[in-house]
């Protein structure tokens, strides 16, 4: 933070000007300059760390009546901008807060550098037109997830090639049949044919044919092998999927006192969901763009949708993808935990549109 006078802040477009009687707060915008003042009485406590604190009162106060859109996102986007955190921590903080604003630096730093990475950004499957069918004998300690992340496809290709009961018991020995991209394999039956088979499971007839080898489409032998690409739908419903199987929110989305250090505020860019090391479900179809370690958010997962969108959750004990993977909506991905910088078992959980955090719950499936 720079200071050009005895009671005067600055931060960017946004300087604090502390007189005897009164503050005056102003903002540059976009379209033109604000100025809010007050009294001098109303404010009980202007503390080491009045950046922060005027900051929230900016957001809640002044925007509600001054800033247009345009200008208060200015001021939101990023939580506690990163350059007015590093200002700020030049002030005379004690060993401990200084702390806390580093990791919150660094950790903010990391999960945006790799929210802006462009190798985060969604790409569509690369189209294999060769089919390839590996089969594959279950060993011990095997299991469902771990032999679909071996082969790259999802869990209802595995089970749904090989007509299984359940996705969490499986058969030591037990001999798969398994694609090398995901849809199910069908075994032609008496009186069945290809218009009948793209109706159940809604995939076009012509790309049916585009991905088996047929010598006469019209007639396929009984017990034949048929490739049906992509037979379950990739989004079970439409918006976004709760990732957890409980709804309670510990945390929403907004301004917070840190958890760790309760004299400053942050804005907090997703949900803290109630999630006791339980599985964690892709909230829509994507590309795993990120598994892996992710600072203060410990174990996390990035996940890349078509049109902009991205998905982050942290905090997790265990990730069963791997990056590169496709998913499902509804897929199991991870397990909820407590690493990183966490102080209980949960899900943090965030949606990305083009680079700008927003409000989960009101995308989220109701």
């Amino acid at each position: 933070m720079k200071r050009t006078g005895f009671k005067t802040y600055k931060f960017g477009k946004l300087t604090i000007n502390v007189f005897t009687n009164e503050i005056v707060i102003i903002y540059i915008g976009k379209r033109r300059t604000y100025i809010k003042n007050f009294l001098r009485h109303r404010v009980h406590h202007f503390s080491k760390i009045a950046a922060i604190a005027m900051s929230v009162f900016l957001v809640t106060t002044i925007s509600v009546t001054a800033f247009s859109s345009d200008d208060r996102e200015d001021v939101v986007k990023g939580a506690i901008n990163l350059d007015q955190l590093e200002d700020v921590n030049e002030k005379n903080f004690s060993a401990e807060e200084k702390g806390d604003i580093n990791r919150i630096i660094e950790d903010e730093k990391l999960k945006n550098k790799l929210l802006n990475s462009q190798d985060t950004d969604y790409s569509k499957p690369v189209e294999n037109n060769k089919l390839q069918i590996t089969q594959h004998t279950v060993k011990r300690g095997e299991n469902l997830n771990i032999i679909a992340k071996k082969y790259g496809v999802s869990i209802d290709t595995v089970c749904g090639s090989n007509s299984l009961k359940s996705y969490d018991f499986i058969k030591e020995g037990l001999k798969l049949q398994i694609p090398n991209k995901d849809g199910i394999l069908y075994k032609m039956k008496k009186g069945s044919n290809i218009v009948d088979i793209a109706k159940k499971y809604k995939v076009s007839v012509k790309k049916i044919i585009a991905s088996n080898n047929f010598s006469n489409s019209d007639f396929i032998p009984v017990d034949s092998v048929l490739f049906v690409p992509d037979a379950k739908p990739q989004n079970i419903v439409s918006g976004f999927l709760w990732p957890t199987r409980g709804r309670r929110i510990t945390c929403s989305f907004g301004w917070r006192r840190n958890p760790f250090n309760h004299s400053y505020k942050e804005f907090h860019k997703g949900l803290d969901i109630a999630a006791r090391y339980e599985s964690i479900k892709s909230t829509k179809y994507g590309k795993v763009t990120y598994a892996g370690w992710m600072g203060g958010y410990g174990n996390a997962i990035i996940i890349a949708h078509p049109n902009g969108w991205k998905s982050l959750y942290g905090h997790l004990s265990r990730i069963i993808v791997k990056t590169g993977q496709y998913v499902k909506q509804g897929q199991v991905i991870a397990r909820s935990g407590n690493t990183g910088r966490s102080t209980g078992p949960h899900l943090h959980f965030e949606l990305i549109k083009n680079g700008s955090n927003k409000n989960p719950r009101k995308f989220l499936k109701k």
